[in-house]
């Protein structure tokens, strides 16, 4: 009778030393934030912070061949450009990584003028065609940041490529914030139906201007699906 309470304290202490092996060889967590990096002048200095408690390092790279080590560091960027930053927590020889799209710009946001469509899927998964007898009847919608989403009220009509004209004040977009656009074949007729025909994902980050070169538009590709997005930088 004696024995059984103290086979059942060594099997609590077993699980206890097992569940914490088992955190320890865990890789540590991180994410960071950082400072704005909008400035009308050059270097333009940011300020990185990473939470990884249970790192023993954090190390840094900065995007632009240039790296660092600690929780906070600051970092100054000589050029304008999108950078991809990438922190990393390490702890007992396990680590994991954290990475952003940084821009470092003298403009805040873009807006969306147009969208030419320039090759869609000509069939549909299956080998059907999207409008039998007939060519697809595009459409989009375009997913911001946090999953609002702004339908175009045009349609153009048995048309496999074709440009929309994008209303300024529904297509304004933070610089380093995901973008979706969602091209269909919307059915006008009798029975009126929405096909989603392909998606393509965009940021800003990587097409912002420079000293240099100044970009207005850029083709992004989905598989079958090409878009050419036509834009202008603000303050």
């Amino acid at each position: 009778m004696k024995i059984r309470p103290l086979l059942y304290i060594s099997f609590l202490f077993v699980i206890a030393a097992c569940k914490k092996d088992k955190e320890s060889d865990s890789a540590p967590s991180i994410s960071f934030t950082q400072t704005s990096g909008y400035s009308q002048t050059l270097p333009v200095n940011i300020v990185f912070t990473a939470s990884a408690p249970t790192a023993d390092n954090v190390t840094w790279d900065f995007g632009d061949g240039t790296t660092g080590q600690g929780l906070t560091v600051n970092h100054s960027y000589s050029s304008f450009g999108g950078y991809k930053v990438k922190a990393t927590a390490t702890k007992s020889g396990l680590s994991s990584s954290n990475s952003k799209d940084i821009p470092v710009t003298f403009y805040r946001r873009a807006v969306i003028k147009k969208i030419d469509v320039l090759q869609t899927p000509t069939l549909k998964p299956g080998g059907l065609d999207w409008d039998p007898g007939n060519l697809p009847d595009l459409n989009y919608s375009i997913v911001f940041p946090g999953d609002t989403t702004y339908v175009s009220g045009t349609v153009l009509n048995n048309a496999e490529t074709g440009s929309f004209n994008v209303v300024p004040s529904q297509g304004t977009f933070i610089l380093n914030e995901d973008i979706k656009f969602n091209i269909y074949d919307k059915d006008v007729g009798n029975v009126p139906d929405k096909e989603l025909m392909g998606t393509v994902r965009f940021k800003f980050t990587s097409v912002i201007p420079d000293t240099t070169v100044y970009v207005d538009s850029v083709q992004v590709n989905s598989g079958a699906l090409r878009l050419i997005l036509k834009f202008e930088f603000q303050q």
